[in-house]
Order: structure tokens, then C-alpha cells, then sequence
């Protein structure tokens, strides 16, 4: 872990990193397995040596992702579990501004959440995909369902959300 954040450090004073592209000069990482103890952390990119939870800026227990990585839009992270769970924190502290679940337990979430102007953007494993009002109260703006299983982390291109399925490659409206 700690090889890979030098990366990110050396990255970034390179100039191959935007400043936007990182919070407060913070790596966030989550746990993984198990289930229900989930934790993501905030190390600081000048941690050294064994992190300890001391040099963590910050830690949120429970609700981190299994499959899919989070997503930091405009300051504000965002997580959605494999069930649904969907929350929102501020990426400098991890202070959760929301939690809400989106789609109705079908199959999941693996695919990874995407974003652009103003819009969070999740594809559900049963083929639907959740459009959310970036920001730190939540808003569900749409919901649009695709013919078939979405495992697949969803692509933009200009003004096109593009999704994969099992069979085929769909491009939907202006986003």
C-alpha cells in the first residue's frame, strides 16, 4: 500500500496528477471483505513506514464497497455497497452528509459509479442505472433501465453515458 501511494506522490509533483485529483493530499482506500465490516480509510500521502489508525486522517467503520471503487466528485465521496447502499461523505473528514438505498436488492452493484455535470451515475447489476443530483442532500433525478445484465463500470464520451451488457453496447441520451 504505502509503495503505491509514493506512486501517487511522485505522480503528482511530476505533473502527471491534477491537484483536482486528489483530496487534502489524501489516498482513500476500502476494505473489502467481510461483509458489514467494510472500513475505508484516508491515509495522508506523507504517511511513512506501517500505517498505523493514528496517521489515518480518517476512518468510516462500516459500508465500504466489495466490488465496486468509490467515487470522489466535487469534494464529496461517494459509495454504493453491493446491496444498494448508497452514501455520501465529505472527502476531507469523512463526515457522512447522506445515506439512502438505490434500486430494490435485486442482483447488486459491482460496476463502479461515474460522474459528470452534476450527476452521479450507477448501473445496477439487474440493468438500471440511477442517476443522482451530485451534492450533499440526496436527489434521485432518473432511473433507466437497459435490456440486460450491466456488470460493467459505465463509460462518458461527450454527452453520452455509454453501457455494457452482456450482448450488446448502449449509448444513452444527453446526459
Amino acid at each position: 500500500m504505502i509503495e503505491m501511494i509514493a506512486k501517487l506522490v511522485e505522480e503528482f509533483e511530476s505533473g502527471k496528477i491534477n491537484r483536482r485529483e486528489l483530496i487534502r493530499n489524501l489516498a482513500i482506500a476500502t476494505g473489502g471483505y467481510a461483509p458489514g465490516t467494510r472500513p475505508t480509510f484516508a491515509i495522508p500521502l506523507a504517511a511513512t513506514g506501517t500505517v498505523t489508525s493514528r496517521q489515518l486522517a480518517w476512518q468510516i467503520d462500516r459500508g465500504s464497497p466489495y466490488t465496486s471503487t468509490p467515487l470522489v466528485y466535487d469534494g464529496i465521496l461517494y459509495m454504493v455497497t453491493d446491496a444498494g447502499v448508497l452514501s455520501a461523505h465529505e472527502a476531507a473528514t469523512g463526515a457522512r452528509l447522506y445515506q439512502a438505498r438505490i434500486g430494490e436488492g435485486g442482483l447488486g452493484f459491482s460496476a463502479s459509479p461515474v460522474a459528470a455535470n452534476g450527476r452521479i451515475y450507477f448501473a445496477s447489476e439487474d440493468g438500471d442505472v440511477f442517476v443522482i443530483r451530485a451534492g450533499k442532500t440526496f436527489a434521485q433525478e432518473a432511473r433507466n433501465s437497459v435490456p440486460e445484465m450491466t456488470v460493467a463500470t459505465p463509460a462518458i464520451d461527450g454527452n453520452l453515458l455509454i453501457v455494457r451488457t452482456g450482448k450488446r453496447v448502449i449509448a444513452l441520451g444527453t446526459i
